[in-house]
């Protein structure tokens, strides 16, 4: 039975930790307050180490509007720095990854170390004499950095809690997986979706939206043990689901993987998610590893970045099935990703608009695969750091309810 306006703004008939105003993923002054107190003070996912294996590389990133360079110095320790000239407050690096022995901005050539941050030239120096500043008050700004398993993370805040703290043993799934043999990505692609970043992140807690997908209905929605798993949930919102193995025989023109190259610990067959708060998913199958992150760029606007990782220094024709297992679902002419990317963009279109009003996270199934325990513990997370109810973030009904 359809709904009049009063019905459809009412709040649901359920306790608040199992749905939110959709205000939380539309509102500007949210999105603002997300970026001061969820990605400046938390634990950030950046980029993998592989990604800057030698001395002297270095990437570039965005974490809560900051410009960031994440380099491996002289000595192959990884640091990070904002990516700002102290001088004149211009970009020192403009290019999103390279190497370089000094960190040089084009506008007045001030240079500094890429292992300490330091100020270590300025064209014309008597000039500062008078007046300063002191070209040792002048360095980069450091970062706190830290790499788990492979995974370089950052933080903003230098009074945060240390890293392996803050994921409370989340990649325990993952440990063997991502920690006893050399991984590299070995394939990126990023793209700007017109939806909120939480949407992102959600399609890999909400397990139920698999029934979108073709491929997961003819290879694990008819499998019992797809439906066995339990989630697991770990303090600061994050959660992991456990393995199950995938038919991919069930789809044609496929077969079965056992053959393949396989993960450390990991069945060829076999699936494994973990979701990290606020915006880390990593999702293995079998033989390849997908690291999706984000970067909020308005309420809704979202680039997300998708890092393909495998065992490296194998055989031409294992990096050929490497590549053609990932690409088979999670490249942008992939099965599934194309699929998750219009979902979440459909949820944009709907929703920019700031008239649907709420989302309901209200399955429960004994906190199994198709429970939305992981969602709820999310928001729970997000709910504290924000100061804020997600079911009612304004201390007001939604405009339009009764």
């Amino acid at each position: 039975m359809s709904r009049t306006a009063v019905e459809y703004f009412e709040r649901p008939e359920a306790p608040d930790t199992h749905f939110v105003d959709n205000r939380i993923y539309t509102g500007e002054d949210i999105f603002r307050e997300e970026q001061e107190k969820i990605f400046s003070r938390v634990w950030k996912f950046v980029c993998h180490e592989s990604e800057i294996s030698n001395v002297n590389d270095y990437r570039t990133t965005i974490v809560a509007e900051t410009p960031l360079i994440v380099c491996r110095g002289p000595d192959g320790t990884i640091r990070t720095f904002v990516n700002a000239c102290s001088h004149r407050g211009a970009l020192v690096i403009r290019n999103p990854r390279g190497n370089a022995r000094t960190l040089q901005c084009i506008f007045h050539r001030w240079t500094y170390d890429n292992a300490s941050g330091e100020c270590t030239g300025r064209p014309s120096e008597p000039g500062f004499t008078e007046m300063g500043p002191k070209i040792e008050a002048c360095g980069l700004r450091q970062v706190k950095t830290e790499v788990y398993l492979g995974l370089v993370f950052v933080n903003l805040n230098d009074g945060a809690e240390g890293l392996k703290d803050f994921l409370s043993n989340a990649l325990e799934l993952e440990e063997e997986i991502l920690g006893t043999v050399e991984l590299e990505v070995f394939d990126y692609y990023e793209q700007v979706l017109n939806t909120n970043w939480k949407n992102w992140q959600e399609t890999n807690m909400d397990l139920y939206h698999e029934y979108m997908h073709a491929i997961n209905r003819r290879t694990s929605l008819g499998e019992r043990a797809y439906y066995d798993r339990n989630w697991r949930i770990y303090p600061r919102g994050h959660a992991a689901i456990e393995r199950y193995k995938v038919r991919y025989d069930k789809q044609k023109g496929w077969t079965e993987r056992s053959s393949h190259l396989r993960l450390p610990g990991l069945d060829p067959s076999e699936f494994q998610l973990i979701d990290i708060f606020p915006d880390l998913a990593v999702n293995a199958r079998g033989t390849v590893v997908r690291i999706d992150s984000q970067t909020p760029l308005s309420p809704t606007k979202t680039l997300v970045q998708y890092r393909g990782l495998a065992i490296k220094n194998v055989s031409a024709s294992d990096r050929t099935q490497q590549m053609k297992d990932y690409a088979a679902l999670w490249s942008p002419f992939g099965r599934n990703l194309p699929e998750d990317c219009l979902a979440t963009e459909l949820q944009g279109r709907a929703m920019g608009g700031g008239t649907v009003p709420y989302t309901y996270w209200t399955r429960q199934s004994a906190g199994k695969t198709h429970d939305d325990l992981a969602i709820r513990a999310y928001y729970a997370e997000w709910g504290r750091l924000m100061g804020r109810n997600p079911a009612r973030p304004y201390n007001a009904a939604f405009p339009g309810s009764g």
